[in-house]
């Protein structure tokens, strides 16, 4: 059974980034990650009332839930799509998967956690992977480069992803409930994310087209809501530190959709940047 819940995950997760590209439109990228999460607090508040779990939360916890929704509900989502806005979404993701790097760094920084020699090692292997797949803009010293740009918002996102991360673990060790955590953290990305909208002047519309309301359901759904709560099974069945495992599939997954639909070619620079990527993580993520 955790065979199939990783594969869903990973599947679900992976062809969820070629998605985000179809939000790109004439709806303001803050204002669709928006809608996404009050998706998703939608159905997280659905399964709370059917589980008749908790949905208070203490008041010393309250600025942590703010800052988890924050980081990794509004920061790390509204990088992602800008990212692939510039860069195909599999390279994006590729990016992205490098948060368990920022985590290792900031743990350190922070809370003086060791730092493994391999974990070290899987840090240098998948950062020189990135520079591998970007080298040839790199080369051309192209600020102005679509790809760097885009690299540079995936790397924003992994940066929120990672201080979520980190937030996130916190709230658990504090006896809050994933459902929980994901309800605020949905209200709480959305009203952020609507809030940097007005400040920013930006329209708040809706585009009324299958193809982007479609999409908009599948990401905050299936991608979001649905794909939390599979990897929460997964992870009551094999542990978090084996479920994590499912983050280094993802790209794999994503980099297939963005060959079959986005006309990315599997060159020699961008195979070796994967896969010095993907064995980095697993370094960094092993226990």
């Amino acid at each position: 059974m955790h065979i199939i819940l990783f594969a869903l995950s990973a599947l679900i997760w992976g062809t969820g980034a070629y998605v985000t590209t179809l939000q790109a439109g004439p709806v303001p990228v803050p204002v669709s990650v928006a809608y996404r999460m009050l998706l998703l607090a939608g159905f997280m508040l659905v399964v709370l009332l059917a589980t008749r779990s908790r949905l208070r939360v203490a008041g010393q916890d309250v600025p942590w839930i703010a800052a988890h929704a924050a980081t990794f509900f509004a920061l790390n989502f509204i990088c992602f799509y800008y990212s692939t806005h510039l860069i195909p979404s599999g390279v994006a993701t590729l990016a992205l998967s490098t948060s368990p790097i920022f985590a290792t760094v900031i743990s350190f920084i922070l809370f003086r956690e060791t730092i493994s020699l391999r974990a070290l090692a899987g840090m240098v292997i998948g950062m020189a992977g990135l520079a591998v797949i970007v080298s040839p803009d790199l080369a051309k010293l192209s600020a102005g480069s679509d790809v760097l740009r885009g690299m540079l918002w995936a790397l924003g996102a992994a940066l929120g992803t990672a201080i979520g991360t980190i937030i996130g673990a916190r709230n658990q060790r504090r006896g809050i409930s994933p459902y929980t955590a994901n309800f605020w953290g949905g209200i709480g990305g959305a009203s952020i994310c609507l809030a940097i909208a007005l400040a920013s002047g930006m329209e708040i519309t809706i585009e009324p087209t299958a193809l982007y309301l479609g999409s908009l359901v599948y990401l905050g759904i299936v991608a979001s809501a649905g794909a939390f709560l599979i990897f929460f099974a997964l992870v009551a069945r094999v542990g978090p530190g084996r479920a994590a495992y499912t983050f280094t599939t993802v790209p794999v997954v994503a980099l297939a959709m963005s060959v079959l639909l986005e006309n990315v070619t599997l060159g020699p620079l961008m195979i070796a940047g994967t896969a010095m990527i993907l064995t980095g993580n697993v370094l960094v993520l092993k226990r």
